[in-house]
């Protein structure tokens, strides 16, 4: 009479499959703590600043801008930043400060031109009139030549005249707002 082997019980299957479900977890595990060429580490800053003042000189020595912000992101594999709220401080020919703020900022690699998004207010020097506050969702400004411009809705005030148009160019040294098109003006004398 032949002896048949022995069928694997239940316990035998049920082992086999714990062994393969923590073969599978740990493999998991080790996957995302060791990232490889599969796009996880060039997504990964590779230096965060908190809380931060940063102040950029020009080739004279010069102080060429501030920024401030809660938090700043660099990508190493495309050598890019993201700005949390930045705040930029630009100092115009005499040096006296428009403050510069947005909910979200960029610097492309090279740090030439950066670009705010969301909420852009530019705040002229109180102590050079008039008063001049500009708005808009985005705005790109070349911090070498102190100059400022979009091609989005902007909203200009001043004492007694608000200005609205599309697309704007500023020079922060000369104190002069440009409105490129569709612009609308309302004055209100000040008594």
């Amino acid at each position: 009479m032949a002896e048949h082997p022995p069928v694997p019980g239940w316990r035998s299957l049920l082992g086999v499959a714990l062994l393969l479900g923590a073969i599978a977890s740990g493999w998991s595990v080790w996957r995302h703590a060791h990232p490889g060429s599969d796009g996880l580490l060039a997504t990964r800053s590779d230096y965060v600043l908190r809380n931060y003042e940063i102040v950029v000189l020009n080739p004279q020595g010069r102080e060429s801008f501030t920024l401030r912000g809660p938090e700043l992101l660099r990508n190493p594999a495309d050598k890019t930043m993201q700005l949390a709220t930045p705040q930029f401080l630009v100092p115009d020919h005499n040096g006296h400060y428009w403050d510069v703020r947005a909910q979200h900022g960029f610097v492309p690699a090279g740090g030439e031109q950066l670009q705010l998004r969301g909420k852009v207010r530019a705040v002229s020097p109180p102590q050079a009139p008039p008063p001049t506050l500009i708005e808009t969702e985005w705005l790109a400004l070349d911090l070498h030549r102190n100059r400022a411009a979009t091609a989005a809705a902007v909203t200009v005030t001043r004492p007694g005249l608000t200005m609205r148009g599309m697309g704007l160019e500023a020079d922060f040294d000369r104190q002069q707002v440009s409105l490129l098109s569709q612009v609308h003006a309302r004055y209100a004398p000040q008594p």
